[in-house]
Formats: structure tokens, C-alpha cells, sequence
């Protein structure tokens, strides 16, 4: 299979496993089962995303009806999910509904949104895909800051040096120009919704320098030059207890 573009997640995918890389972008194999941190993440995503989209069109989802978007797209999956640390689709749809109504008391009713999955697209140079990708949020405080933000899930707060070295922040920062942002008006925040007993919504605001995006780019000419040239070896650490190719990475 060509690849035709690069994003962060397969980036990110790559970098995590070049063989679970190859089994999914390559070989193009359906995967075992959904992990469900995987599907709960993405449900909570798109639940907060039409919550921004419902400000653009001036009628702000409540609470509950973010619950029916996240109900939506969980249910909307194509692949079983397989539930692990206890959890099963009741405990987890309990959790969003708590999780859901801290982001929505999070919020600030007079920050103006500019955009909500703002596709962009950006030429890497001869011989390499461009790089695609959406940027979650781009929004206008009051005092006119522009904010480029990355909407996660988590089970504990991120550490500063994991914000200040967030990849996808970096590429945001890169898709912004294509956008028509002067990176030098831009802020940039990774807003985390904690998946605690007791959920938080934590802001974390961070920069990005000409200097984070030539390493960015740097790596992302090295993970081509690995994909380009096959290379596809497991890498075995903890993220193989709920990778969806356990099988089929055994059965090489």
C-alpha cells in the first residue's frame, strides 16, 4: 500500500511499534477488538468537539445531550470493544456523564471559538507525503490571544515536560501556519479531562518555538525514511497488553 499522507497518529503509531505500524497502515489488517480506553477517548472527543461546534452556531450543547453524542459514538463502533481494569459500557458511560458535565462548567462562555477540526495540510518536501491533520480547537479570548488547543483524556495529569514535548502540539503549530496563523500570535494549551473518581479538567499551557518544530520535522523525515525503507520490528513494552494485533504479532 502507498502511503499517501503522514499524520501525527501514524507518526505517533510508528513510533510506539513500527510492526503494529505495518500491520495496520501496510498490511492494512483488521484489528482484533477496540480497546475501550481507546473507544472512550474518542467518544469523550467527539462529544467535547460538537460542544464547540453547537458555540459556532450559537446554541451550546448542555451536558446531556454531550452524553447522547458520546452515546452515539460509542455505539457507533465497527469493532468489538474489549474492556479491561473492570470496566465494562455501563461504568465507563457513568464516568462520561461525570466527566462530560466538569468540561462543560469548564468553560468559558466568552472565549470566541475560530474553529472546531480545522483540517490542514502541509507540502514536507520532495519525496515525502504532506502531513495531514485536524487541530481540536482554535479559539479567541477576550483580550484577542489566539489558543491552539489539544483536548485529551487521562488517568493522571500530564508532567510538564510531557506538555512542553507534546508531538501533536507541535504539529498543530505547524498545521496553523498552513491555516494563515503567524505562529508568533499563537498560544498553545493541551486541555486534559482526567478519568478520576473525581473528574478535573486540567489546562496546561505551553509554547512552540522555531526550534520544536525543526526537531519535529526531523523526526518525522526519519519515521519516513523507516517506513519508506519497511522496516517494521515489535517493540515489546506495556503498550502490548491492549494492542489490538497481540495475535497477529505472535503468529510471525
Amino acid at each position: 500500500m502507498s502511503t499517501d499522507y503522514l499524520s501525527y497518529s501514524r507518526i505517533n503509531c510508528f513510533l510506539t511499534c513500527p510492526l503494529k505500524y505495518r500491520f495496520c497502515y501496510v498490511d492494512e489488517i483488521a484489528p482484533e477488538f477496540t480497546p475501550a480506553s481507546l473507544a472512550f477517548g474518542s467518544a469523550i472527543h467527539e462529544a467535547a468537539a460538537a460542544y464547540f461546534q453547537s458555540r459556532l452556531e450559537a446554541e451550546p450543547l448542555k451536558p446531556d445531550q454531550m452524553v447522547h453524542v458520546y452515546r452515539e459514538a460509542w455505539e457507533s463502533r465497527e469493532v468489538d470493544v474489549r474492556f479491561f481494569n473492570g470496566d465494562n459500557a455501563a461504568t465507563l458511560e457513568d464516568k462520561a456523564r461525570k466527566m462530560l458535565s466538569v468540561f462543560h462548567e469548564s468553560q468559558d462562555p466568552t472565549a470566541r471559538i475560530l474553529g472546531v477540526e480545522e483540517f490542514f495540510a502541509v507540502n514536507l518536501g520532495k519525496g515525502i507525503p504532506p502531513l495531514h491533520g485536524y487541530i481540536d480547537l482554535i479559539e479567541q479570548s477576550g483580550d484577542g490571544r489566539i489558543t491552539i488547543v489539544d483536548l485529551k483524556t487521562a488517568a493522571k495529569k500530564p508532567t510538564d515536560f510531557q506538555v512542553h514535548n507534546n508531538l501533536q502540539l507541535t504539529a498543530y503549530s505547524i498545521g496553523a501556519t498552513a491555516l494563515g496563523f503567524s505562529t508568533d500570535d499563537l498560544s498553545f494549551r493541551l486541555d486534559v479531562v482526567l478519568k478520576t473518581k473525581n473528574p478535573e479538567l486540567v489546562r496546561m499551557e505551553t509554547i512552540r518555538t522555531d526550534r520544536n518544530r525543526r526537531r519535529f520535522m526531523r523526526v518525522v523525515h526519519e519515521v519516513w525514511k523507516g517506513i519508506h525503507q519497511g522496516i517494521a520490528f515489535p517493540k515489546d513494552d506495556w503498550h502490548c497488553v491492549q494492542c489490538a494485533y497481540a495475535q497477529a504479532c505472535k503468529d510471525l
